[in-house]
């Protein structure tokens, strides 16, 4: 792959998020996460994550999981020396489609990614009745 998937995150949700996308997808390549911890201020979460995306030389495509959330503002505020694109709303359906992207096309595309994430996300006791009812 050409690029590399950073995965932003409060507590382990980042971590867990990408062993549940191994269980599903396999072995995940050119992914890394970095998880704002309690004991963490805004400057040690920098320097975690500024030393993270210092060993990785592919372009990079940063998920968050909350817009204006500490995670969000260290990938923006590095973003400015790196080229690096940034989508909040992370959850695991949006994690496989961006894999999945950038593993077979090596393309991101932020409209798919956004609109796949979007799109598992419903009322399933609704959406069940009104396929059986």
């Amino acid at each position: 792959m050409k690029k590399h998937i950073l995965v932003l995150t409060h507590g382990d949700f980042g971590a867990s998020l990408l062993n549940s996308a191994q269980m599903i997808i396999g072995d995940l390549d050119d992914v890394s996460s970095v998880s704002l911890v309690p004991e963490d201020s805004g400057d040690t979460f920098y320097e975690k994550v500024e030393k993270e995306i210092s060993t990785i030389s592919k372009d990079i495509v940063c998920l968050v999981d909350l817009f204006g959330g500490s995670p969000c503002n260290t990938a923006l505020r590095l973003s400015q020396n790196r080229k690096i694109d940034i989508v909040c709303g992370l959850n695991l359906p949006m994690f496989i489609e961006l894999y999945n992207q950038i593993s077979i096309s090596e393309d991101f595309n932020s409209e798919g990614l956004i609109s796949t994430a979007k799109d598992n996300i419903f009322d399933v006791v609704k959406k069940f009745s009104a396929k059986n009812g």
